[in-house]
């Protein structure tokens, strides 16, 4: 009898259990249909009004999608885009470090050479692999950076000095004069002695042979290039570097506002302008 009662008593559960799964299938299936109405109505709106999706690749655009939908999309350019439109701009040029032209008059004569005025400083300097280095305020222009070099070892005079040997190793005179600007560290100009440079110490006399046409004797004449120098025009401060091994170089700087020897000479610093209390002379006029 009871295990009549309980057969007898399984079987609503069984009904319920089945109701439930109905009930389920029938909810599921509603919400279904919902998603795919929606999905339908989304799919319909995009091909009508293309959708500008960051995460929409190339392979996904729609098929008449024009270029300039795929370029507002991050992802989909992978190459730079071509310019349709080119403009002529100016370009970029060095600075003129002359920008002001300095030139003779040609029926102007210079009464002195600038290079023999009072130089402002001069002083000279043993290089044996060593550097120097100068500050010049220029408040008129131009620059005279006025050197010469005294080898220990004249490659051009004597060449064996400058070979070495076994016991000595070769010891070949250099010098580079560096002039950069002082605020903006930029190289204005630079020279120097051997290397890439002249050999020219600014002292040597040049001999020029030659036959006078009157006489027909032999006639020598002996010549100075006189010493070298650096020359710049435009004012304002400048930094010089004097580095090099194995000579002497005396260097002196003139300016544009140096003293001329015609005015100053032998201590004489008297000028014609007169004295306080004193009647000037009568010039005649």
């Amino acid at each position: 009898m009871m295990r009549k009662k309980s057969r007898e008593g399984s079987i609503p559960v069984k009904i319920m259990v089945v109701l439930i799964l109905l009930a389920a299938l029938t909810l599921s299936s509603g919400c279904i249909n919902k998603l795919m109405q929606k999905s339908s109505d989304s799919a319909q709106a995009g091909d009508s009004v293309p959708q500008d999706t960051p995460g929409m690749n190339a392979t996904s655009s729609p098929a008449g999608a024009q270029p300039s939908a795929l370029q507002q999309m991050p992802g989909a350019q992978m190459t730079p885009a071509k310019s349709d439109v080119v403009t002529e701009v100016a370009p970029y040029l060095t600075p003129d470090p002359y920008p002001i032209l300095h030139g003779t008059r040609i029926n102007d004569t210079p009464i002195e050479n600038p290079l023999d005025r009072t130089p402002e400083f001069e002083k000279t300097y043993t290089l044996e692999g060593n550097a120097t280095g100068l500050q010049v305020n220029v408040a008129e222009g131009p620059l005279y950076i006025v050197y010469q070099v005294t080898p220990k070892y004249d490659c051009m005079v004597s060449p064996d000095s400058c070979r070495g040997n076994l016991a000595a190793s070769v010891n070949r005179p250099y010098m580079t004069i560096t002039v950069r600007d002082n605020q903006t560290k930029e190289v204005v100009a630079q020279d120097g002695y051997a290397r890439e440079y002249s050999s020219d110490t600014g002292r040597y006399e040049i001999t020029i042979s030659s036959i006078d046409e009157t006489t027909g004797e032999p006639v020598t004449t002996t010549a100075s290039p006189g010493p070298r120098y650096i020359k710049i025009y435009k004012e304002g401060v400048y930094h010089i570097t004097i580095e090099g091994a194995y000579l002497d170089v005396n260097v002196k700087i003139l300016t544009g506002a140096s003293p001329s020897r015609l005015d100053v000479g032998n201590g004489d610093t008297s000028s014609s302008a007169p004295t306080p209390g004193e009647t000037p002379p009568d010039d005649g006029f």
